[in-house]
C-alpha cells in the first residue's frame, strides 16, 4: 500500500479501496479473512509525515485480521514500528525474523496467528523477505537474522497442526511474478509454494506485481501496489475429507472512476491531512525542468541531490544509492511534501575518507547493478564499458578538475548513513576512515538547497559516458 491514502491517478486512495473491500467482504461475510503482506506505511508524505499512523487508523477501521512485516516497516527504526504496533487492533506476524541474542527487541511480533471462520481453524504464518537484511538500514536490522522462509514454514507446520489448524496460509512479503502469456508464477513466493508441503495458500508482496496463479496446486496471489488491486483467494474446505478440496485465486482491480468514498475512512484521511498540511504544503521553490529519476540509471534527480550532498559536506565525492530516491519531482513548484515522497527515509549525511581503490569499488558495485540500482554520484567523471561483466565496467575515473582518480590517494567522501553502514551491500564503505555522522538529514539539506536557489535549472551533464563515446542518457 505504501501509504497511498489519497486518490491519485490509478491509485484509488484508502476511502475508495475500503468501499471495494467491503463489497467483496459482503459476498462471504462469515468466511472472509483480510490480510496485509506488508510495506503499508512508507511511501507518501501523507503517511510519512506521521510515520504511518493514519494507515494504522485506516486498517483498524477496515478490521484487518493480520499483517506481516515488509522490509519498509523497518525504515523508521524499531521504536516507530513498535508505536504503530501498539496502536493496531490486529497482530503483526513474521516467523523468520530471529534475534541474534535474547534481548526481546521484536517481542511485539508473533510468528503466526490462529483464526477461525465457519468453524474451521486457520493458521496464518507470517514471513518477511530475507532481502530486508541488506535493503534496510543495517543499524536497524543488524541484530536480526532473516531465516529461510522454506525452513521456517517447515518447522512451524507441525506446531500449528497440533494446535488444531485445518488450513494453513502463508502471509509473506516475498516477491512473485507472473508470465502474462503462460500464467506461470515465479519468484520467492512461488519457490515457497513448491517446496513447503502442507500449506494451502500463499499471499505475496514486495515486487509490486498483479499475480493470481497456482504453483504445485497452491494458489499464490499478489495485489499489485498502492491499493490498486485486491487479491482474493477462495478456499473450499471439506469437513469429511479434512482438507481443502478446491481453490480459486484472482487479483481484482480496485475501481477508481465513479467509485464511492467510504465515509468512515474518508474522515480518517481528511483528519490526517489537516494535521500534516502545515508541513506538507510548505513551498520551497520551483524547478524549470522535471527532476526525473529511475533507480536503475544515473538520473537528473540523482545528479542534483548528490551535488547538494557534496556541497553541504564540503567533500570531494558524494554517493547516493539509487533506491534511496523513491520518485521524480515534476516541473513546477516544489513543496516539502514532494521531498518526503522523494526521500521518505530519515537518512543523514555521513562523511569518511576512502582510498581511490575503495571509491572504484563503490562505482563498480553501484553502476548497472540490476538488483539494487545504479549509484548516483558527484565530483567524478566516469567512463564505463557496459559490455564488460558486472563489477568491472568502470574503465576510467577522473575528478571534476580532470585529474585521474589515484588508487592510493585519499579522498573525502559523503554518503548517507544507510550506505555507510553497508546498506545495499556497499560493504566497502564500512572500511572507510574517520567516519563521522553529521546528523544532518539528507532531506533537510535538499530542502535548504531549494530555498537558497529559489528556482532550479538542472540539466543532465553527462558525468557518466560509455567507452564508445556515447553520453549516457539520464534515467527518466
Amino acid at each position: 500500500f505504501h501509504g497511498a491514502l489519497l486518490e491519485a491517478g490509478r491509485n484509488p486512495g484508502a476511502a475508495k479501496f475500503a468501499t471495494f473491500l467491503r463489497s467483496e467482504w459482503a459476498k462471504n461475510p462469515h468466511g472472509t479473512i483480510f490480510l496485509s503482506a506488508g510495506d503499508m506505511f512508507q511511501g507518501s508524505p501523507d503517511s510519512n509525515l506521521l510515520y504511518g499512523k493514519p494507515v494504522v487508523e485506516v486498517l483498524n477501521a477496515m478490521r484487518l485480521d493480520a499483517m506481516t512485516l515488509g522490509n519498509h516497516e523497518f525504515d523508521w527504526g524499531l521504536a516507530k514500528l513498535k508505536d504503530r504496533v501498539m496502536e493496531s487492533k490486529f497482530p503483526y506476524i513474521s516467523a523468520n525474523v530471529q534475534e541474534r541474542d535474547s534481548l526481546g527487541r521484536m517481542d511485539f511480533v508473533k510468528p503466526y496467528v490462529l483464526l477461525e471462520r465457519c468453524g474451521v481453524k486457520i493458521a496464518v504464518i507470517g514471513i518477511v523477505t530475507p532481502e530486508t537484511a541488506h535493503t534496510t538500514n543495517p543499524k536497524t536490522v543488524e541484530p536480526f537474522e532473516f531465516r529461510s522462509p522454506e525452513a521456517v514454514v517447515k518447522e512451524l507446520l507441525p506446531a500449528v497442526r497440533a494446535q488444531g489448524a485445518e488450513i494453513v496460509v502463508v502471509l509473506s512479503h516475498l516477491a512473485s511474478y507472473q508470465d502474462k502469456k503462460t500464467g506461470e508464477v515465479t519468484g520467492d513466493a512461488a519457490n515457497l509454494a513448491s517446496q513447503a508441503t502442507g500449506i494451502d495458500a500463499v499471499v505475496s508482496g514486495h515486487s509490486h506485481q498483479s499475480v493470481a496463479g497456482k504453483v504445485s496446486g497452491i494458489p499464490v496471489v499478489q495485489a499489485y501496489y498502492n491499493g490498486r488491486a485486491l487479491g482474493r483467494i477462495s478456499l473450499v474446505y471439506s469437513r469429511q475429507e479434512k482438507k481443502v478440496i478446491a481453490s480459486t485465486v484472482r487479483a481484482l482491480e480496485v475501481p477508481v472512476k465513479d467509485a464511492i468514498l467510504d465515509p468512515e475512512i474518508a474522515a480518517i484521511v481528511n483528519s490526517s491531512q489537516s494535521e500534516i498540511a502545515p508541513v506538507k504544503n510548505v513551498p520551497l521553490g520551483k524547478t524549470i525542468e522535471a527532476l526525473s529519476h529511475d533507480r536503475y540509471g544515473l538520473s537528473v534527480l540523482g545528479q542534483w541531490s548528490s551535488d547538494v550532498m557534496r556541497s553541504v559536506a564540503k567533500a570531494d565525492i558524494a554517493f547516493q544509492n539509487g533506491g534511496g530516491l523513491r520518485t521524480s519531482i515534476p516541473a513546477g513548484d516544489i513543496t516539502m511534501g514532494n521531498l518526503y515522497e522523494v526521500m521518505p527515509f530519515d537518512n543523514t549525511l555521513v562523511t569518511m575518507d576512502l582510498t581511490g581503490e575503495q571509491v572504484l569499488a563503490v562505482l563498480n558495485h553501484g553502476i548497472n547493478n540490476a538488483k539494487l540500482g545504479t549509484v548516483q554520484f558527484s565530483g567524478l567523471q566516469v567512463m564505463v564499458d557496459s559490455n564488460n561483466p558486472f563489477g568491472s565496467q568502470v574503465i576510467e575515473v577522473r575528478l571534476n578538475d580532470g585529474s585521474f582518480l589515484e588508487p592510493s590517494a585519499t579522498y573525502r567522501i559523503v554518503t548517507n548513513d544507510f550506505m555507510a553502514a553497508g546498506g545495499d551491500e556497499y560493504f566497502m564503505l564500512k572500511q572507510g576512515k574517520n567516519i563521522t555522522d553529521t546528523f544532518i538529514p539528507v532531506r533537510d539539506a535538499l530542502a535548504e538547497a531549494i530555498r537558497k536557489a529559489g528556482t532550479l535549472r538542472v540539466q543532465f551533464d553527462g558525468r557518466m559516458r560509455e567507452l564508445r563515446g556515447i553520453v549516457l542518457k539520464p534515467a527518466a
